[in-house]
């Protein structure tokens, strides 16, 4: 028991730190005041409850009273919740089963998605603004290098399907593709309309 006390303790006392630092997850907050959202993750076997308050959150494995919303799916499927587009894809794939309001689940989501912390603020507060603004930048020239190496090794990988190893189709053949089939659409169609008219 105590394995699930400690670590749901701390992801609490975490989630609540987080959204005070935001001054807009109050509004988000009263949005959800009152409801309970279920998670059930296969991987894990037991339900997670949360409940919102004006205040924060509250998580519990080991509440059985009823929800507004229950949600029964992978680990690897929650990510895919915060766009509602896929939430009929993913029940249809047996992936997420859904008891409930579905746009609660997401409201609980953008608790956390479109939390809006100034993170250098926050560090001055600890180290001095300086520092703070050093190490800020600091961050963000090696978060852009990040973001460039991966876009090269994108692009490599691109040029080495395409190019070299023919697998895929560069968007230049796409294209000259796209045009001959709107070519031959057009010449069928104007053979359609000569057979009828005979």
């Amino acid at each position: 028991m105590l394995w699930t006390v400690l670590p749901t303790s701390a992801a609490e006392a975490l989630a609540n730190h987080l959204l005070g630092l935001d001054s807009a997850s109050s509004a988000r907050l009263q949005k959800v005041a009152g409801k309970r959202l279920r998670v059930t993750l296969t991987e894990l076997g037991k339900p997670l409850t949360l409940q919102a308050s004006e205040q924060g959150v509250l998580l519990s494995w080991v509440d059985a009273d009823s929800v507004d919303c229950h949600i029964i799916t992978r680990l690897a499927v929650l990510p895919e919740l915060q766009d509602s587009a896929n939430i009929t894809r993913l029940i249809k794939a047996d992936a997420l089963d859904i008891d409930g309001d579905p746009m609660l689940a997401q409201q609980f989501s953008q608790l956390f998605v479109a939390l809006d912390i100034d993170w250098e603020e926050q560090l001055s507060q600890r180290i001095g603004d300086v520092p703070a603004h050093v190490v800020s930048q600091a961050f963000k020239r090696s978060q852009q290098w990040l973001q460039q190496r991966l876009a090269e090794q994108q692009q490599w990988l691109a040029d080495v399907l395409i190019e070299e190893k023919h697998i895929l189709v560069g968007s230049q053949q796409m294209a000259e593709f796209k045009q001959q089939v709107q070519q031959l659409r057009a010449q069928v169609d104007k053979l359609e309309r000569a057979l009828k008219t005979r």
